[in-house]
């Protein structure tokens, strides 16, 4: 049976300007070391948010790959486009059509989650996520979406029922995402937290009278390694 691969390419325009600033926490002295001496916990204790998730992450360093072999900055991942783009890769795998403008269309979408800016929207569907990039990488239209002067991007991944896959990477020019080495210590700390209350859960089991000092963590919080993926997990809100 062969396998059949698509792609494609769109570009949206709007002349809507969106307040895109995040507000940054600051700290200094004994708070800052609080802070730090927490990051392990609160990395458990609190879901992953959407454009941190690791399928999503590495669609990132594919993309800024591509990227960086033509002397461009790295694009930021963007959480509005984020959504943007697993509610169009959810909606996809779902009803089993491959289109831009179902959905609410590119723009729409963006809007919806809060981007306001003009954006360039790529799609595929078959294969793995080094398939949906070889294929853009090699069409005009979708190189040309990834290599733009944009700043942001955001990416979804999802299966259908019949086994299909569908990626979606949408791209604009923002104010609000994270960088890759921001994910990176993220999804570090997450690993790290994960492995430290592991093993004193592992503590406690030989000895009752020991109790975890994670014990006020969800202890069934998974590890990042244990996480499936987006499509798997996360749903984008729209129908």
């Amino acid at each position: 049976m062969r396998t059949t691969f698509w792609i494609a390419a769109v570009l949206c325009t709007s002349v809507a300007v969106a307040d895109d600033t995040a507000p940054q926490a600051a700290g200094n002295g004994s708070q800052a070391t609080q802070s730090q001496a927490a990051s392990q916990s609160q990395a458990i204790a609190q879901p992953r948010p959407m454009h941190r998730h690791p399928t999503l992450f590495g669609m990132l360093q594919r993309n800024n790959a591509i990227r960086k072999r033509v002397g461009l900055f790295p694009h930021r991942m963007n959480p509005a486009l984020v959504a943007a783009a697993q509610d169009h890769a959810n909606y996809m795998a779902r009803t089993g059509q491959f289109s831009h403008y179902t959905n609410g269309g590119p723009q729409g979408r963006a809007n919806k989650y809060g981007f306001g800016g003009g954006v360039l929207e790529n799609i595929a569907t078959g294969g793995g996520v080094d398939t949906a990039f070889s294929m853009w990488q090699a069409s005009g239209a979708h190189y040309a979406s990834m290599v733009s002067r944009t700043t942001d991007a955001g990416f979804g991944y999802a299966v259908g029922p019949n086994g299909s896959t569908y990626f979606v990477g949408i791209y604009g020019t923002g104010s609000s995402g994270e960088t890759e080495e921001q994910i990176a210590q993220y999804l570090q700390e997450e690993r790290e937290a994960a492995t430290k209350l592991a093993a004193e859960k592992t503590a406690a089991e030989k000895d009752p009278n020991v109790k975890p000092a994670s014990a006020n963590v969800d202890a069934q919080q998974k590890s990042a390694d244990e996480v499936k993926p987006a499509a798997a997990t996360e749903s984008g809100a729209g129908q």
